[in-house]
């Protein structure tokens, strides 16, 4: 018995969601982008001598980079809550004009689209066993 392409019904519930993927590399973009700026502050913070307003500004970007890498650990797992926690800061970003607008309106298209649940990789296609040939 030979495998055809038309033993197997095509699902799209069970292809990639190419929404989910994009809006978790955009968060993890975010995240990077974020750790950097709060990996400098907290240098700034520590040669002053981890004191005045460059501490509690390296802690609320820190807070923001754990958020981002949240929401895209969430969305790469196409969890429900990652999606409604996506377009809340889309909807919170669209006020950074210009740069801010662009990147909320994507992660708002994305996060309202439907993310179907990730496919099991383990799965492999029915046909004859090569290793027996």
């Amino acid at each position: 018995m030979s495998w055809t392409p038309t033993e197997h019904t095509w699902d799209p519930k069970q292809q990639p969601s190419r929404f989910a993927d994009t809006t978790a590399n955009i968060h993890r973009v975010i995240a990077w982008i974020y750790g950097v700026i709060g990996a400098i502050i907290a240098l700034v913070a520590a040669v002053s001598g981890g004191k005045g307003p460059a501490l509690v500004v390296a802690i609320i970007v820190g807070a923001i980079v754990l958020l981002h890498a949240a929401l895209a650990a969430g969305a790469r797992n196409r969890n429900e809550v990652a999606k409604f926690g996506s377009v809340a800061v889309g909807v919170l970003m669209l006020f950074g004009f210009p740069i801010g607008t662009i990147v909320g309106g994507f992660l708002i298209y994305n996060g309202v689209q439907n993310w179907p649940p990730r496919r099991d990789v383990t799965d492999a296609p029915a046909g004859r066993d090569l290793r027996d040939a």
